[in-house]
Order: C-alpha cells, then structure tokens, then sequence
C-alpha cells in the first residue's frame, strides 16, 4: 500500500452499517493485501461465549459499547484487513487507533439495499436501543461513517464483495 495513508501497522479498516459487508468483502481484499482477516465481531463472541444478540438481548446496549471498546483497544492488530462491528464509531478511542493503523474505508451502501440485506439475515445483535428503527440508526451513523473514512467506496451499485475488495486493493495500491 503506497497511497499516502499507510501506516506501520500495515492495516486495512472496514466500517459501515449492518449490511454493509464489511465481512465478506474484508476477507477478499485480506487475500487481495496478502494480509490477516479480523472480524472484530468474533472477538465480541468469543470474549462473551455468546451471539451479539444474545449479548444485547442479556445485557444491553451500554455494556456491548464499553465492551467492544475495551476489548478492541487491548488487540494488538498488525498486517489485517480489519472487519468492524457498525458502533464502533461512536469510540473515539478505538476510531483514533484504528485510524493510526492504516487507512479505514467506510463501506457507503444505499439504505434500502441495506434494509433489504439485514431483512433476509438472521438476527445480528445491532447495538442499537430496541424502540430505535433501522432507518433511524442509519441516519444517525451515516454523518459519522462519514468523518472518520480515510476512503469512501460507494457500493450502491451492488457489485459482488470481491468486486468492490478488488477496487478497494487497486485504490490503495495507487
């Protein structure tokens, strides 16, 4: 990676909604890299012995944030394509670090593809309040995705999670 924003870590962020593909496309553009894939969502998992849902479900919102953020701030993350949990831009802590590991791309996928995508999944255990809608969370985090891209991709015209990996490698090979 020669475009500026490397950093010593040699990392790749991915941010945006639920839905977005930061998994899918992660683990493309980690073979893309020749870098590790991490998805911060199995951390969570594991760290709990239980789903995202189950934690939110058990033991709310406020515990899952404090918990993702002390968690990810105590991974020494070197050479990977890092997938995000979509909250994680509310930590400013963990944005700051993430953001001095390299480059983080903000997956900018429509709200409808999106609505779409996380209907047709099971449950994902969204860090959100549960009298907060979708839609909701989208037009609360969507400016904060915002500020804290190094690189927007725009993925409105659904191209497949390899496709938009291949685009996000030739980007920062440039």
């Amino acid at each position: 990676m020669s475009n500026g924003t490397n950093k010593e870590q040699n990392c790749v962020t991915l941010i945006g909604m639920p839905g977005a593909g930061k998994s899918s496309v992660g683990r493309y553009l980690a073979k893309a890299l020749k870098l590790r894939f991490h998805d911060t969502d199995d951390d969570l998992e594991r760290c709990e012995n239980a789903t995202l849902q189950t934690i939110m479900d058990t033991k709310g919102l406020d515990y899952f944030r404090a918990l993702e953020e002390s968690l990810l701030l105590n991974i020494d993350f070197q050479s990977e394509v890092i997938a995000t949990g979509g909250s994680v831009i509310y930590s400013q802590p963990l944005m700051t670090k993430l953001k001095a590991l390299g480059p983080v791309v903000f997956l900018d996928v429509p709200l409808l593809t999106l609505q779409d995508r996380v209907a047709q999944d099971a449950p994902r255990g969204m860090a959100k309040s549960q009298n907060t809608s979708y839609e909701e969370l989208y037009q609360q985090r969507h400016p904060l995705y915002c500020a804290w891209a190094d690189i927007t991709i725009d993925c409105s015209d659904s191209a497949k999670p390899e496709t938009i990996a291949d685009a996000i490698a030739k980007l920062l090979r440039d």
